[in-house]
């Protein structure tokens, strides 16, 4: 059976069985249908890096006046590929979010299934969902409800990097504003490349003195459904032209903490989680071809690794909690006809001393420019990540131009610079150029 045939069978079952689990019938004709289909091919220098093939699937439709489903399922077929081991683990994933795996390169994921209730002065939405918040681009700052996909680093557009998860999504429309309310039993976090892989993180263990060896344990993770789930809320409002929200989050957060113990054979890394509240506050307005946009994160507890393990003697686990602040600002600009530029300037703060392998104040600045021709059929884009602190960066480069109606063809680059021990300099020897090739239906 082909691929695709056995995604639609399987999205037609999960649907139907969600559905009739909660009482509904649906007729074949209340349905809405798309599917996008993805082919992409990415070398390093002239040896092939990974190639794959991805097919988005999305049934959606009304199941009465105020209830409606949404579920989108995608299948991925991988060829080269330096990106994913046969058969990954998902030890970061809970069990009701894993992806399906038929031999060694087929992947099918159930990425959302969710209902909305409509009343009239509220939308409750249930199941597996993505939500977003905040705006910044290219990296993250409040966006930390829904975990990452760090398998390709941050090349992945957020909107496939961001893994969905199980949750109750209740929101209500109050006189001042549109209130949040956010419960999450989903113990899912961030899943990082595995050992070995292309886009391993490394350059924490690149400062390790010469001649150590170390050796990394099993992960502690969350994974009970009412201890362990996360809670949430944000209040969002429109006042005097200004965007504003408030958020909060208790939540683990999704990094493993890498507690450390020497021994006579060398260093033993034992990941596990940690629970931190999240306090959160967004502003923006336009004036006139300028859009000025804020981000603010309060972190209440942020483990952060420590010199004091090579300082003293054994047991001593080499982190150390702080709280922390972070921001981003940024200024957007539209003057130009067909053009968008957007400078944003990223700043995480330790608020506590501490003797941190990383600097107390970490600083990246992006800078992104997107321009259209041909009538909007052509979009070039660059995107530049520059770390101050280690002067490494990121720097990516695509175009893409719809074909047909349906088809747009993509050219993209991606270049590391930067040592083995920095965020981006890890990557140095990474740089990629791609193809690919999109198809609507």
């Amino acid at each position: 059976m082909p691929v695709s045939l056995h995604v639609t069978v399987l999205l037609a079952v999960q649907v139907a069985a969600f559905l009739t689990a909660l009482g509904f019938t649906l007729s074949a004709a209340a349905l809405d249908k798309s599917a996008l289909v993805d082919a992409e091919q990415v070398w390093n220098g002239s040896a092939s890096q990974a190639g794959k093939v991805s097919a988005r699937f999305e049934l959606s439709g009304a199941l009465g006046t105020n209830t409606a489903f949404t579920s989108i399922v995608r299948a991925r077929v991988f060829g080269s590929n330096g990106l994913f081991p046969d058969h990954p683990e998902q030890s970061t994933m809970s069990a009701a979010s894993k992806r399906l795996y038929v031999g060694s390169v087929v992947e099918l994921e159930l990425r959302e299934l969710y209902l909305d209730f409509s009343f009239e002065d509220a939308n409750l939405r249930l199941g597996k969902q993505q939500v977003v918040w905040g705006q910044a681009d290219g990296l993250k700052l409040l966006d930390v409800v829904n975990p990452q996909d760090f398998s390709r680093f941050i090349l992945d557009q957020f909107d496939q990097s961001r893994i969905p998860i199980w949750m109750v999504n209740l929101e209500l429309f109050l006189p001042i504003g549109d209130l949040q309310l956010l419960w999450i039993p989903d113990a899912s976090v961030h899943n990082l490349a595995n050992r070995g892989t292309i886009y391993e993180i490394t350059a924490p263990f690149a400062n390790l003195p010469v001649g150590v060896e170390y050796s990394i344990e099993d992960a502690e993770h969350p994974d009970s459904l009412i201890q362990d789930g996360d809670i949430g809320t944000r209040l969002s409002i429109f006042t005097g032209g200004w965007d504003l929200t408030l958020n909060y989050l208790y939540h683990y957060d999704d990094f493993p903490v890498m507690r450390r113990t020497l021994t006579n054979s060398g260093l033993i890394f034992s990941p596990d989680y940690e629970r931190t509240h999240t306090l959160g506050f967004t502003a923006s307005n336009a004036f006139g071809n300028f859009i000025v946009r804020s981000e603010f994160a309060y972190n209440s507890d942020k483990y952060v690794s420590t010199n004091t393990l090579f300082k003293t003697s054994r047991g001593r686990d080499g982190v150390q909690s702080s709280r922390e602040l972070g921001y981003v600002v940024g200024l957007d600009w539209t003057g130009l006809a067909d053009t968008f530029m957007s400078i944003q300037l990223f700043q995480s703060i330790l608020l506590d001393d501490g003797d941190y392998v990383r600097d107390r104040t970490d600083t990246n600045v992006s800078v992104l420019v997107r321009r259209y021709f041909l009538n909007e059929s052509l979009k070039l884009e660059f995107l530049g990540i520059h770390h101050q602190n280690d002067g490494d960066r990121l720097v990516r480069l695509s175009a893409d131009y719809e074909l047909t109606s349906n088809t747009t063809l993509g050219f993209f680059s991606d270049t590391f610079d930067g040592d083995s021990s920095e965020l981006y300099g890890q990557f140095d020897d990474e740089d990629r150029i791609g193809f690919r090739i999109t198809v609507g239906f």
